[in-house]
């Protein structure tokens, strides 16, 4: 969607003498330097510094990173698993979770040892590791030597004392901070804990990959080809991109997945009509992963599970989580229908509650309302008849975590990060509850960020520069895919593009913008003061063309 936006709350880089420094130190284009310069790099620093952010280099890094005492623990007790041994993998049912099961199920495999897995459903179980699990998998008959527990388990305090009292050792390996008393795990894994800054950033399939790198858990190239499942779980996660382990991770899995995907991942990218040279962190985020998570919001997360471990029926695999998908985005649409209409008519501007709203699927309509609407929404329904689920989302600005916490005493459950946070609480608190989340969201000081921009003419931006700009990547969280700005003033040249009309080409500083849908832009009284727009690649019939799409109309507030 195409918005208007006025120019203060941009703030505007321009390509100056700073940048043409680091453009001579770096031997880079002044506009990769200008790009670098936005993310903290100024002459003088250590060249390598500057290209350590361009390429970084994931053996390095991994020196650099302490992931937490209880890593050599870990390793020393992974050490006993042999084909002897009965292993029993415990997740979390979102893309994070599922990757950093089937990853340890990949390492137990290594071993020769037999191994499962069990991801809890997310209505009647929620997130967590559960205590009556524990009672099933002691109780099944079934033998237990070790069970690992990945994404969650730092605070699962009940669930892991009663593993170690049926006799079966508990390993942890979680991302999530911890809050008050910790889990009496055998080895705990957790930056969080006592991990340097570096390996807090990591997620969960992050964690497990590190860990097995750092301690040779098993041979080096065996887990470069094997970073898929970190590099899905990183993007999905939108654990921060500023972190040059996260970027050296996705990069390297991508890699893996355009020249070695795994035939599940494979299928999947087929079904979904993407071309792996077409593969990149928006792909992943707007196609891949939302079918990955379907199968954990609306059924089961095994559904998932079956694309990194495949059967002869993997086509109807791939089919099934495409339509679950699609079942998906139409519920949104609903809810996001219903949410609007009730805004209008709702003193309550902040919390609504939906009685027939499947609460798997709320946390990504809450992001489009705080996106749309700029405030802070928290969108709850019915997950048992017992209890409440509900997700919040806050704009930049604005602690998503800290508001919960605020009010944790009176929730059943809770967790998140900074700008997205979800909780479970009793019928009997919700009304309570409500009203303190309505009262805390109605003022929450904001802290107003500007957007970085950075000045540069659509004429003068080449497939070659933009090339070696996409260096700084992969994009993400901390270090935005790079946006930029061309002023505009006169009239808008333009023209319609597509079958009806309703996207656009406009003609600007010797460049052409598209803006998708954006054919309101023809019809209106429309006088920018300027136009931000980001570069993409394009691939059609395996040629490739830089495309710069339009992303908000500046207009000027007086």
């Amino acid at each position: 969607m195409i918005t208007s936006c006025p120019e203060e709350r941009l703030r505007v880089w321009e390509p100056d003498d700073s940048a043409r420094g680091v453009a001579r130190e770096v031997n880079c284009s002044v506009f990769t330097a200008s790009l670098l310069s936005m993310r903290g790099v100024k002459p003088g620093m250590p060249a390598a510094e500057a290209r350590r952010w361009m390429k970084p280099e994931l053996d390095y890094w991994m020196g650099q990173m302490d992931i937490g005492n209880g890593s050599a623990a870990a390793a020393r007790m992974w050490s006993s698993v042999s084909s002897e041994s009965s292993v029993v993998v415990y997740g979390d049912y979102d893309v994070d979770g599922i990757s950093a099961t089937a990853f340890m199920l990949e390492l137990a495999l290594l071993k020769g040892a037999r191994v499962r897995y069990y991801i809890p459903h997310r209505y009647n179980l929620g997130y967590g590791f559960h205590q009556d699990v524990v009672k099933t998998i002691a109780e099944s008959g079934r033998k237990c030597d070790l069970l690992v527990v990945v994404d969650c388990g730092t605070q699962n305090v009940e669930a892991v004392d009663t593993a170690r009292k049926y006799g079966i050792p508990v390993l942890v390996f979680d991302h999530h901070i911890a809050r008050g008393e910790l889990a009496g795990a055998d080895a705990l894994i957790n930056p969080h804990v006592d991990g340097n800054e570096l390996a807090k950033k990591l997620c969960a399939a992050g964690v497990v990959w590190s860990w097995a790198w750092k301690n040779e858990i098993a041979p080096s190239e065996w887990l470069l080809r094997n970073l898929d499942l970190p590099a899905l779980a990183t993007v999905a996660d939108c654990v921060p991109m500023s972190s040059p382990v996260n970027r050296a991770i996705v990069r390297e899995g991508l890699r893996v997945m355009k020249n070695l995907a795994r035939p599940g991942l494979r299928a999947l990218m087929r079904g979904v009509e993407l071309e792996s040279q077409s593969l990149d962190t928006d792909t992943l985020s707007m196609r891949i992963i939302p079918c990955l998570n379907a199968a954990g919001r609306l059924d089961i997360a095994d559904r998932s599970m079956k694309i990194f471990f495949p059967k002869k029926d993997i086509l109807d695999d791939v089919q099934y989580l495409i339509d679950l998908n699609k079942r998906r985005r139409d519920m949104s649409a609903k809810i996001l229908c219903d949410v609007e209409r009730r805004r209008s008519e709702t003193k309550d501007r902040h919390v609504m509650f939906g009685e027939d709203w499947p609460a798997g699927v709320l946390s990504s309509v809450a992001s489009q309302v705080c996106c749309s609407r700029d405030a802070p929404v928290v969108l709850a329904a019915p997950a048992r008849p017992d209890v409440i689920r509900g997700t919040l989302r806050v704009p930049p600005g604005v602690d998503a975590e800290a508001i919960l916490s605020s009010i944790s005493g009176e929730l059943a459950s809770w967790g998140g990060h900074k700008m997205a946070a979800g909780f479970s609480v009793s019928v009997e608190k919700w009304r309570a509850v409500r009203e303190k989340l309505e009262d805390m969201l109605s003022h929450a000081e904001r802290v107003t960020e500007k957007e970085d921009i950075l000045r540069w003419s659509p004429g003068k931006l080449s497939l070659d520069f933009w090339r070696e700009a996409e260096t700084l990547g992969p994009f993400g969280v901390d270090n935005p895919y790079p946006r930029l700005y061309c002023s505009h003033s006169g009239d808008i040249c333009a023209e319609p593009l597509g079958r009806k009309g309703n996207h656009v080409k406009i003609f600007v500083d010797g460049g052409e913008l598209l803006g998708f849908s954006a054919e309101h832009i023809l019809k209106e009284d429309c006088a920018p003061s300027g136009w931000v727009y980001r570069p993409r690649v394009n691939f059609w019939r395996n040629c490739e063309s830089l495309q710069l799409v339009l992303e908000k109309v500046v207009v000027n507030a007086a």
